[in-house]
């Protein structure tokens, strides 16, 4: 009888067929009818604070894919990827997943009479994913077939799941966490994207009243350990959450140093084997792998700090310098040379030596200089304000709600939930959406901030008792600063559409001089402004740093290119002066609208009047570009 019902709850008749996989060289097996197709292990975005088998989500043809790795989920150790890694992307209920095995094997075709139900011995929490064990090959072989829908259940039970899902291809009617948006904010959403942990996460723009740098805060007592401190930001206290220790992830300094070490590490043992090497005498050819990884690590590390930047390009030098001098000494050893090969051995081995030393000097530099990289944003919900540590601001952007697909259903323990996944760049590019909403709900982080106002002599509740960036104070202004060379410049946030990266821009024949061509904004033409050639500075060519700020300039959809944004931040209209003369910016007096005094005036910010960057000639000049 308990045989007869297992297999009639598999969905196995008198014969049935089973996809068969191994994991670590046994062998288990869905129904056929429940795998949709096979592919190879995609690109993954990690989601934090999802059970340990969740290694991410993938984008399948337009479809949010949840991937889970079978090893992890079994309790089995951890496989590298191979050629042979494959992903079974299974489908319950029209709820698809991906499972990570180490290889698929066959399409096997099973009979009734193979089919057992689970030992006794193995009942318990791994027989729950366990359907039957076939025997195949007069007992020689032995495939474990598996329950498709409890092995894809994560975090909760399904049908406690089920209740708050959305419907599969159902989209978000709103990503948020304020209720339904209308207007024109139904069709598009717009967001704050950062990095955190190598992957790429976003809040909508409703709830980010600013974008600050970081600053040391002042330490509270007796708080979790994510919560750093308090700052006072025009008079208002601002707890700062260091977002990283409150998803369970290293500190953006250990990263940093974390991926330097294991290179330092090797190239130390490699120069220690060539001084042996070069000791015997001439050699055949040395490997020197280890020149090129760090070649590539170097490639791949980018920050904002200058002293972490100049160390980077002092080692990058002189592993330069070891490398060509290794092929001097190669060459020298051939033509019969030994003296001249000798001379070159000794310079790889100095060589090597003083990039070790580069390079432990940049493991001890992190800590005190990765602060230029990082970001506070400044978040507002439920009547809560926090400040949340990112690794680095990436752009604002305009998403469209065709774009925004739902949550998958994966459940993570503690502050932040996901409240949607934005799709882009034709779904290779995916942006976790974080929910404020449920942060803001966390009782620890309210009580911070009420013992940080409690610890804070003669500042009230109500001074960062907002109930969102909506019910900006009128006295302020919330402004978008930005840097042309040395000086630093404003635009009301209100009249700024996005910011992007620097895109390929196309050439367009007898443009004015300061526009610079065109470039295609996911799917439309816009015009590109060279802000430096408007405003008659020196010319300088783009890099890293360098961002498009999308504006409407006479109903004209335009980017403005500047050297880097620095951050958003509210600035009181008291403290915005008229341009007085001779100001010294170096840009025209017509541009601008008014000089913003930070910090008692030890700051200024150049505030320009977007209005004003082009005359009526020039405007339709524009519009006869972009079309």
């Amino acid at each position: 009888m308990q045989k007869d019902t297992l297999l009639a709850s598999a969905g196995l008749k008198d014969e049935s067929q089973l996809v068969t996989f191994l994991l670590n060289d046994e062998e288990f097996g869905f129904d056929i009818m429940s795998v949709q197709e096979i592919i190879r292990l995609p690109k993954l975005a990690k989601v934090p604070r999802t059970p340990p088998y969740v290694d991410g989500i993938a984008n399948l043809r337009g479809v949010v894919l949840p991937v889970i790795d079978m090893r992890t989920r079994f309790g089995m150790e951890r496989a590298q990827e191979t050629d042979r890694t494959r992903v079974l992307v299974v489908d319950i209920d029209g709820v698809k997943t991906g499972l990570r095995v180490d290889r698929v094997k066959q399409v096997t075709s099973v009979l009734r009479s193979e089919i057992e139900p689970p030992p006794a011995a193995i009942r318990g929490t791994t027989s729950d994913y366990l359907e039957g064990v076939v025997k195949l090959d007069k007992g020689q072989r032995i495939v474990m077939a598996l329950n498709a829908a409890h092995v894809c259940e994560i975090g909760m039970p399904r049908k406690a799941a089920a209740g708050n899902s959305v419907a599969p291809g159902e989209k978000l009617a709103s990503a948020g966490s304020t209720g339904p948006l209308t207007g024109a904010d139904a069709e598009v959403q717009k967001m704050v994207t950062f990095r955190l942990a190598k992957e790429e996460f976003a809040f909508h723009m409703e709830h980010v009243r600013e974008i600050l740098r970081v600053q040391t805060p002042n330490q509270v007592p007796d708080v979790p350990d994510y919560v750093l401190g308090v700052l006072t930001v025009r008079g208002q206290i601002l707890p700062v959450i260091d977002l990283r220790r409150l998803l369970h992830q290293p500190s953006l300094a250990d990263e940093f140093a974390d991926g330097c070490r294991p290179l330092r590490e090797e190239y130390e043992c490699w120069i220690g084997q060539l001084a042996k090497i070069f000791a015997d005498g001439p050699q055949s050819k040395v490997d020197a792998s280890v020149t090129e990884h760090l070649r590539k690590w170097q490639s791949e590390t980018n920050s904002s700090s200058e002293i972490l930047m100049e160390s980077l390009a002092k080692a990058r030098g002189l592993n330069e310098k070891v490398i060509k001098q290794l092929q001097l000494r190669s060459r020298h050893e051939e033509c019969g040379d030994r003296d001249a090969a000798e001379v070159c051995a000794n310079e790889v081995l100095s060589g090597g030596r003083e990039t070790v030393a580069v390079l432990r000097q940049f493991e001890q530099q992190v800590a005190q200089n990765i602060q230029e990289d990082q970001r506070i944003i400044v978040v507002d919900a439920e009547g809560l304000v926090l400040g949340l540590v990112v690794d680095h601001v990436h752009e604002v952007l305009n998403v469209p709600k065709s774009l925004m697909e739902p949550p998958p259903r994966i459940t993570s323990s503690g502050g932040m939930e996901l409240s949607g996944v934005a799709k882009l760049d034709d779904g290779s590019r995916l942006i976790m959406m974080l929910d404020v909403g449920n942060l803001m709900k966390d009782q620890k982080l309210r009580d911070v901030q009420g013992s940080s106002l409690q610890a804070t002599e003669g500042k009230k509740a109500g001074e960062i008792c907002k109930s969102g960036a909506g019910s900006q104070d009128l006295s302020e202004i919330q402004l978008v600063t930005f840097m042309l060379g040395p000086e630093e410049y404003g635009i009301p946030i209100s009249q700024i559409q996005e910011i992007d990266r620097l895109s390929r821009i196309t050439k367009v024949p007898k443009a004015a001089e300061f526009i610079e061509g065109i470039t295609n904004l996911r799917g439309e033409v816009i015009p590109v402004l060279d802000t430096r050639k408007r405003f008659d500075l020196e010319v300088k060519p783009a890099d890293d740093r360098t961002r498009i700020i999308i504006v409407d300039l006479g109903g004209v959809k335009t980017g403005l290119v500047v050297d880097s944004v620095r951050e958003v931040l509210n600035l009181a209209k008291k403290d915005i002066a008229p341009p007085p003369e001779g100001i010294g910016s170096g840009i025209d007096q017509q541009f601008i609208s008014g000089i913003g005094k930070v910090d008692a005036g030890k700051r200024m910010i150049v505030l320009l009047d977007v209005e004003r960057i082009l005359s009526r000639q020039e405007q339709a000049q524009l519009s006869e570009t972009a079309n």
